[in-house]
């Protein structure tokens, strides 16, 4: 085994371990409420007390897994559809590092905005959380980096539906979790659990092949 598949299996070992971080980090962090939409609602999820236990795996799993992305593509930058793979990497990177100032918002600002609301400062405290996700720039930049991810899962889940080395469900599961870790965000708490938990199945598998794979 030369340097290369080495880093390879470790990419993809990151990969397995975001799904790990996801699975168990979004059931402690609650739901997404849209502060604006229900506010009440919105200070009590802000104010768990597994707020910052969710968000220490969250915050950090959205980096491990841009060494999966990055392993996926080295693993099949020299196969079939190692285009497809390098275009994937590249959106779906470009994606996630749109989505992170709205995850640094979430994670640090909520809990302090929350807490004015319940103090009483309503307007104040709704204006300030509304500002961080759904203000003219945060909400272009939110929706950038959602569209961003669709088309890379799309781009790396035709990879795999093509790759006689991987099951064919796993490309259609890989495009579903990536609906419900954004569209399906503000719609469903219930499949955006779901989807944190197909893409640690997914990633396992992937890891799987890549490990037998590179044994070789």
């Amino acid at each position: 085994m030369n340097r290369d598949d080495k880093k390879i299996r470790l990419g993809m070992l990151c990969f397995v371990l975001y799904g790990v971080m996801a699975s168990i980090g979004l059931p402690l962090r609650g739901p997404v409420i849209i502060p604006s939409q229900n506010p009440d609602l919105w200070a009590e999820v802000a104010l768990l007390p597994t707020h910052d236990i969710a968000w220490a795996l969250l915050l950090p799993a959205l980096v491990v897994q841009l060494f999966g992305f990055m392993a996926f593509w080295g693993f099949m930058k020299d196969r079939p559809g190692g285009e497809l793979a390098f275009w994937g990497m590249v959106l779906s990177i470009f994606g996630n590092g749109l989505f992170l100032p709205s995850t640094g918002i979430l994670a640090f600002a909520d809990p302090h905005t929350a807490a004015l609301y319940q103090s009483g400062a309503t307007d104040a405290a709704l204006t300030i959380a509304s500002a961080g996700v759904s203000g003219a720039l945060s909400g272009t930049i939110l929706a950038g980096s959602g569209i961003l991810l669709l088309i890379g899962s799309i781009l790396i889940g035709i990879t795999l539906w093509k790759s006689p080395l991987f099951p064919r469900w796993t490309a259609v599961v890989y495009v579903l979790h990536a609906f419900a870790l954004t569209l399906a965000v503000t719609m469903s708490y219930t499949v955006e659990r779901l989807g944190g938990f197909a893409i640690l199945v997914v990633a396992i598998v992937l890891a799987r092949v890549v490990w037998k794979e590179t044994a070789r």
